[in-house]
């Protein structure tokens, strides 16, 4: 680990921004068919020394600056089941954190639980629960009541829809939040992925007039710079297929949105999301970057922040990702 890395793990404090990788030029390579503009360009990459290489939360106290005046910060986090992160550190991040609206995922929650360290912080808490016990689960917990909230995907026909979407709409904002489904080993769940973009395509086309914010883990990578060893991984790895990332682009194109991280951080390089147990990834630096912000023309400029704590891990092998909204919601 590097020393900037070991600082950036102890103190977890995001009022120093590092100085960003760039991306490697693009190859010449050219083939005789269309490529994929999400295609390898042959330079692979990793995290940079920067990035903290730690397997747990840090020790001390976690300290992050405060939003501007007048933004709402929302965070969203893959939690790998509220049970297994409770017990290494969940509250420590989001008491030190205290978002005004959480999105969670892959909760694994078989009924909304009763959380004193949640309870206290969220008065208003919408968990999405599928038919199948221990799988999945999304959850958007606000300290500021929403007028609608809608569970599911509408048009995905599948037991897990309630567990992997909810959209709540508050009065100047709509915020859908996202556990996106998994096109799964050996690509065996790739046709249910196509009929997730399909029907959500048509869902966020719903809220196309209103400043709409798509969040959460979206399962899917936008090009090679979100992924560590991406020439290995097209068209074998879920989440970076060629039918998915095109999908993927097809639906932002459809809908006039964008990914907020990468607006603000347009030549950032190997900064990830998710880093899996196995392998000895978070040490290699061996992650992917499939957590963001998607937010509509309407939404985007009041998205003044967006950053990935890079040293929150352990609690989940993903990472929280931050983004600042001019408010009201």
């Amino acid at each position: 680990m590097s020393k900037r890395a070991a600082s950036t793990a102890a103190s977890a404090n995001a009022s120093s921004a590092p100085k960003r990788a760039r991306a490697s030029p693009k190859s010449d390579a050219k083939d005789d068919a269309p490529r994929s503009p999400a295609a390898p360009t042959g330079v692979d990459h990793v995290a940079p020394d920067w990035v903290p290489r730690n397997k747990e939360l840090p020790k001390g106290t976690l300290s992050f600056a405060r939003p501007q005046e007048g933004d709402v910060r929302m965070v969203i986090w893959n939690i790998t089941s509220l049970k297994s992160s409770d017990a290494k550190g969940l509250m420590r991040y989001i008491k030190a954190e205290d978002p005004d609206v959480l999105i969670l995922s892959e909760t694994k929650v078989n009924a909304p639980p009763a959380h004193a360290g949640l309870d206290a912080i969220y008065a208003h808490q919408y968990w999405g629960i599928g038919e199948k016990k221990g799988y999945a689960g999304v959850a958007v917990l606000s300290k500021t009541k929403p007028s609608e909230v809608h569970y599911g995907l509408p048009g995905f026909h599948d037991p897990s829809s309630r567990a992997r979407m909810i959209t709540v709409v508050f009065p100047h904002t709509v915020v859908v939040g996202t556990y996106a489904v998994n096109a799964g080993d050996q690509l065996k769940t790739l046709d249910n992925k196509m009929r997730w973009n399909d029907a959500l395509e048509k869902h966020l086309q719903t809220y196309a007039d209103r400043d709409l914010i798509w969040c959460g883990d979206l399962n899917v990578v936008w090009d090679d710079r979100d992924l560590a060893g991406a020439s290995k991984k097209w068209n074998k790895s879920a989440g970076y297929t060629e039918a998915e990332c095109d999908a993927h682009r097809r639906v932002l194109g459809a809908t006039e949105m964008q990914d907020a991280w990468r607006v603000l951080h347009p030549e950032a390089v190997g900064e990830y999301t998710y880093y899996g147990w196995r392998g000895n990834c978070r040490a290699r630096g061996a992650g992917w970057r499939i957590d963001t912000f998607i937010a509509n023309a309407r939404a985007l400029p009041r998205i003044t922040a967006c950053e990935i704590r890079h040293a929150i891990y352990g609690a989940s092998d993903h990472l929280p990702v931050v983004a600042d909204v001019r408010g009201p919601l």
